[in-house]
């Protein structure tokens, strides 16, 4: 997964992360959205959550096949420094999808045609109004995540022909989703965003920039929903101690963390 615009991917469990910084990746992910493409492309953040899921198989399989996946978690980044990543940062979703829509409407010279998938019914909806009241995008299309059959929504999806599907399922679902449909997913970029649509919304709140910069978000998301991820974080402290071992086990001896 490498093109000569970007640095090599680097090593994070099962899963290879880009190693770019965050400007470059976003300028990648515009470039994979621009109209002409014929089949999607898909973008993937990886945290906490998905290190949990690192002996899903659907799971793995699917981020093995993404075009980008990047670190979305502090967890991430500290991992792929020990692996030898000397470029990477964290990118949030809750960010770089601002910077995507509003790079392609530079790059391209129009607003980008949006297809938002996922959360309860009229959440994508509510988050289709925060982003068309800002300018930053056409919402061409707009579902809920809970459908037992996906032929006619999948069909309807591909009929508004988006330049940037978002998909936000929570993960892991959303990228075995996105793999599960790869031949039914309509052109351009297909883009997972976690609980980004409730971000947009106000239903969560960001943490301070201090907690932000600092790649501790998460105690703020804690503090705001602890019986839901409460546990997924207090896994996730175990699993990057596990995956810290094996990966300072697995780096050449002549490597050193990245800083």
């Amino acid at each position: 997964m490498t093109t000569p615009t970007q640095t090599p991917d680097v090593e994070v469990g099962p899963f290879w992360v880009s190693n770019s910084p965050k400007a470059l990746l976003v300028d990648q992910l515009v470039e994979l959205s621009r109209p002409g493409r014929t089949t999607p492309a898909f973008a993937f953040a990886l945290h906490v959550g998905g290190l949990n899921a690192r002996r899903e198989r659907d799971f793995v399989t699917a981020m093995r096949r993404a075009d980008v996946v990047y670190a979305d978690g502090g967890s991430v980044v500290w991992l792929a420094r020990l692996a030898g990543g000397d470029s990477i940062e964290r990118t949030p979703t809750t960010d770089i999808g601002w910077e995507v829509l509003s790079g392609f409407a530079a790059r391209v010279g129009r607003l980008p045609r949006v297809a938002l998938i996922g959360g309860p019914e009229g959440l994508a909806n509510r988050a289709r109004a925060v982003l068309e009241s800002a300018g930053a995008a056409d919402v061409v299309h707009v579902d809920h995540g809970f459908h037992d059959d996906w032929s006619a929504p999948l069909a309807r999806l591909r009929a508004a022909d988006p330049d940037i599907t978002v998909v936000g399922l929570g993960a892991p679902r959303e990228m075995v989703w996105c793999e599960d449909h790869r031949a039914e997913l309509p052109p351009g970029l297909v883009m997972t965003c976690g609980g980004w649509f409730g971000h947009l919304v106000g239903d969560e709140r960001r943490a301070p920039r201090v907690l932000r910069r600092s790649g501790l978000e998460w105690i703020a998301r804690v503090a705001q929903a602890p019986t839901r991820l409460g546990p997924r974080y207090a896994r996730g402290l175990g699993v990057t101690a596990a995956l810290t071992v094996t990966t300072l086990q697995r780096r050449p001896r002549s490597a050193s963390p990245r800083s």
